[in-house]
């Protein structure tokens, strides 16, 4: 009588065994960058959904919003473009005139928000860091616009118009 004793798993066996777990962790790590772009895109939404809050308090006090920028009357993004000034009165590099979002919401005796946000992927809002990624401002005044780049939507600026 001839008995084998097969103890383990074939070499066969085991290159399936490795191929399907290496496929799964593939589907999962896409899966996962997926989340997160779509986790910063949310994010980027709320942001500008407490800077919106924070520009109509600043509103009801001041009777104005603060003037930075050179606005251009209904041609979008409005003159919030990713160079000069519209990156620069959001974040205050070099602002002209030296009127910032920052220094006017989070400065003062009643500050409207206790830090400006930042994009999560260009946290010094810096058109050198992005272009794509940055949060833009210009006001006349009396209407303002933010202007921004969800990653779902690449290439296309986001507006939120006040008046």
């Amino acid at each position: 009588m001839n008995k084998s004793n097969n103890r383990g798993f074939s070499l066969v066996e085991l290159l399936v065994v490795i191929s399907i777990i290496g496929i799964l962790s593939s589907i999962a790590v896409v899966s996962l960058n997926t989340a997160r772009t779509k986790a910063r895109d949310a994010l980027r939404k709320g942001d500008m959904a407490q800077i919106r809050t924070a520009m109509n308090l600043y509103y009801d006090d001041n009777q104005g919003y603060p003037v930075c920028g050179t606005w251009v009357d209904n041609t979008e993004p409005y003159g919030a473009t990713a160079d000069q000034p519209g990156a620069d009165c959001f974040s205050g590099i070099a602002a002209d005139p030296p009127v910032t979002l920052a220094k006017e919401l989070t400065g003062g005796t009643r500050p409207y928000l206790a830090s400006l946000p930042k994009d999560p992927r260009n946290p010094t809002n810096s058109a050198g860091v992005s272009i794509a990624y940055l949060y833009r401002y210009v006001s006349n005044g009396m209407d303002y616009a933010l202007v921004y780049q969800l990653e779902e939507e690449p290439g296309i600026d986001q507006i939120i118009r006040g008046w």
